[in-house]
């Protein structure tokens, strides 16, 4: 039996390509000559505008003619205490917040190496919990395969 409906390989209009309409309104637009962004920059460099347009026009036309850098990461160094127990992992985050305190540490940075230092409790919690269950059932005298099925 032969598939009938649905997409076929190799069918329809092609991924980021415009609809009929997008490209007829496109056309219309280069066919006058003006785009939206040459006519803010028109505003822009009229001397006999008024100020205030001319500053909006600016203000409106930039990120398309200027479009802002990327953020630049940055590294940070200072020393954390070691944080492969809880109480380091207590210490460390103090560390953090001294740092921030003192201007070292952007508050955004030091949400990161929180969640960071965060993971590594949850991994030091998660096999804490692991070694007490695994006691527990040793204690109640289990057998790998009865705790599997229970």
């Amino acid at each position: 039996m032969a598939k009938q409906g649905g997409a076929r390989p190799g069918s329809g209009r092609k991924p980021g390509s415009p609809n009929k309409k997008t490209a007829e309104v496109l056309s219309a637009v280069l066919e006058e000559g003006v785009t939206p962004v040459e006519y803010m920059l028109g505003i822009m460099r009229d001397e006999a505008a008024d100020a205030k347009d001319r500053a909006w026009a600016a203000e409106k036309a930039a990120p398309f003619v200027h479009p802002r850098p990327a953020p630049v990461p940055r590294t940070v160094e200072f020393d954390l205490p070691d944080i492969s127990s809880t109480e380091g992992v207590k210490q460390a985050i103090a560390q953090i917040a001294k740092e921030v305190a003192a201007g070292k540490l952007a508050p955004a940075e030091a949400q990161s190496l929180v969640s960071i230092v965060n993971a590594q409790k949850d991994a030091i919690t998660t096999g804490e919990i692991l070694e007490r269950l695994e006691r527990l059932e040793q204690q109640k005298g289990l057998s790998k395969w009865q705790r599997s099925a229970a």
